[in-house]
């Protein structure tokens, strides 16, 4: 192989990896902060107007909403794991407080505005995407947050078989990376070993072959195969199971027998035997000490049952 052929070899095989390893840490950190924050406006949301006149609670209520106690209090509980019941779509991210802390520090100015003028909008979008530019739109990826392959009104990137990569960072490829049995650019096709069942605008719904299919078929049962894999056989009812243990030269050493299995066989030994290192079957020693002590055993409990009806 050239020079060039393993420099090309090597650069994909960067950018496969590149492709997969996307952790997307600024907008995930981002949406950490969101998170946090959100958890402290619920937790104070009413805090300290329990019970009592209702037009007073609203009246009040107005001014607590947007008030500097308030923001403290809420502050308080940002980017610290603790606020959360669950964090395991933050994991992988290193230091994570740590730089959830910087980003409020650096943004401190635009969370103040989100917090006294934007409280209608939907924080993540309004800070993380519209504001800070650190995430996209859910369907949409890279520097730009360009529309993801396959995302239509209703229907998920990729025609909702596939995820698309970098789908809601600011990084990424925009390629679909189809779900197991769906291939194409679009994840609009059936792979190998698996048939089209239907097919509309929104997408493909593609079902697996019969196991004993080699490559394409037309439905999932055995006559839907157009070829039959090795250990299979076609029939009028379509891939059948060969029964290698019908064939005498199957498994033909000393003390072994056939055992037909799906699409396949395997050799095992006689009970009372086993495999030795060239795989061949010997007498089962400790098997066979192992059955000699049972019998012993019952031999025993046999002459102590007899014992006591003498006695009796």
């Amino acid at each position: 192989m050239s020079r060039t052929l393993i420099l090309i070899a090597v650069l994909i095989a960067i950018t496969i990896q590149k492709e997969v390893t996307i952790k997307n840490e600024k907008c995930r950190t981002c949406n950490f902060l969101v998170s946090t924050f959100d958890e402290g406006l619920k937790k104070t949301a009413r805090q300290h107007f329990a019970g009592g006149d209702t037009a007073w609670e609203e009246k009040n209520l107005g001014k607590y909403k947007v008030s500097e106690t308030r923001l403290i209090e809420v502050l308080e509980g940002v980017c610290k794991k603790s606020s959360l019941p669950n964090i395991d779509k933050f994991t992988g991210i290193g230091e994570l407080e740590f730089k959830c802390a910087s980003q409020l520090e650096k943004h401190e100015e635009t969370i103040e505005e989100f917090y006294y003028n934007q409280q209608q909008n939907n924080m993540s979008i309004w800070l993380c995407v519209e504001q800070l530019k650190l995430c996209c739109p859910h369907g949409h990826y890279g520097k730009n947050c360009e529309k993801c392959p396959g995302l239509n009104e209703g229907v998920d990137a990729c025609f909702g078989k596939g995820a698309c990569h970098g789908d809601g960072s600011r990084e990424g490829s925009g390629k679909c990376k189809c779900d197991v049995g769906y291939t194409g650019n679009l994840c609009r096709h059936c792979d190998v070993e698996y048939f089209e069942e239907s097919r509309t605008d929104r997408g493909v719904v593609c079902k697996k072959c019969h196991e004993g299919c080699l490559g394409t078929c037309s439905s999932e049962s055995p006559k839907g195969c157009s070829k039959c894999k090795n250990g299979w056989t076609m029939t009028e009812e379509g891939c059948t199971d060969v029964d290698e243990c019908s064939n005498e030269s199957a498994c033909t050493k000393e003390h072994e027998i056939c055992i037909n299995t799906i699409g396949s066989y395997r050799c095992e030994c006689k009970e009372g035997f086993k495999k030795d290192d060239n795989q061949n079957c010997q007498i089962d020693v400790e098997a066979l000490k192992a059955a000699e002590q049972s019998t012993e055993i019952e031999d025993e409990d046999e002459e102590e049952d007899e014992d006591v009806k003498d006695e009796l």
